[in-house]
């Protein structure tokens, strides 16, 4: 069994990960492949340091497509491994032991290991784990690492980009968990990602976070009121080389116009349901 001293954790297609009525349908998961292969997938070929392991947690309801996809992606990418459980419960205790098992893949260094989470849409610069091997360390056990300095990315016709830099001290892209061997845990099953310093002191690094990418109609997945850069593929490519991250092809996502007002009204809503309106 391959096992590596950091290990990351994305929820592809498990239960944890979607509500759509569509998710299993062609189209739908044909877009999120594409993205996923030329955007997150090659931000982990590029990686400078190679001593890690991904686990892609599915539904074992994905289509017999899919799963031979995913295979041969897996067959492909060494770091890859490709996880099945059922989708009846969210977060239940299918999702709780799948991630929780995680252990059995991991290198213990120091007696330590990392584990971090990330979106399958959304991609991290080339030296993401070249940084987190330095807290490899049992002085860093416990602690939560972020590099909240994220750039968000839209589509908004055949050539054009709208670019975002936004600062979220605990947002997914990355955030990471230093956990012991005697006391393992993952990032993922501590709670709410943007409240998990309540908890746990929080290493915050400088430089480049990760690239959220915009694909679709998920209001929560959008652009936040406030400033964007314009730019067009070749600045955009500019941006991606002085920034450390790969070359990524963002053609891949679907044109998806800019809607300020109704997105801001609705973020502004659920964010004030989900941290003012005490829970009965």
């Amino acid at each position: 069994m391959t096992k590596a001293p950091i290990i990351g954790i994305i929820r592809y297609s498990c239960r944890a990960s979607f509500t759509r009525s569509d998710f299993f349908e062609s189209k739908y998961l044909d877009y999120r492949l594409d993205i996923f292969k030329n955007i997150t997938l090659r931000s982990f070929r590029e990686q400078t340091k190679k001593d890690f392991i991904v686990l892609l947690l599915h539904s074992e309801k994905l289509p017999e497509k899919y799963k031979l996809i995913f295979k041969n992606l897996e067959n492909d990418n060494p770091f890859l491994i490709n996880i099945y459980i059922p989708d009846s419960e969210l977060e239940g205790s299918d999702y709780i032991n799948a991630v929780q098992n995680s252990i059995d893949h991991v290198n213990f260094i120091n007696g330590v290991s990392i584990n971090f989470r990330i979106d399958n849409d959304d991609a991290l610069p080339c030296d993401f784990i070249e940084r987190l091997k330095q807290f490899l360390k049992p002085e860093f056990s416990e602690y939560v690492i972020s590099i909240p300095k994220i750039s968000i990315v839209q589509r908004v016709s055949t050539n054009k980009y709208l670019k975002q830099e936004k600062y979220f001290p605990s947002n997914s892209i990355g955030l990471a968990y230093v956990t012991r061997k005697d006391n393992y845990k993952t990032i993922m099953t501590l709670g709410d990602h943007g409240k998990v310093n309540h908890a746990h002191p929080m290493i915050l690094l400088p430089g480049n976070g990760g690239i959220q990418t915009i694909n679709g109609k998920n209001i929560m997945n959008s652009l936040y009121f406030g400033y964007t850069t314009k730019l067009d593929e070749n600045t955009l490519t500019d941006f991606l080389r002085e920034n450390g991250y790969s070359l990524f092809d963002f053609k891949c996502l679907n044109i998806c116009r800019r809607k300020i007002i109704i997105e801001t009204i609705i973020k502004t809503k659920n964010f004030i349901n989900k941290n003012v309106i005490p829970k009965m």
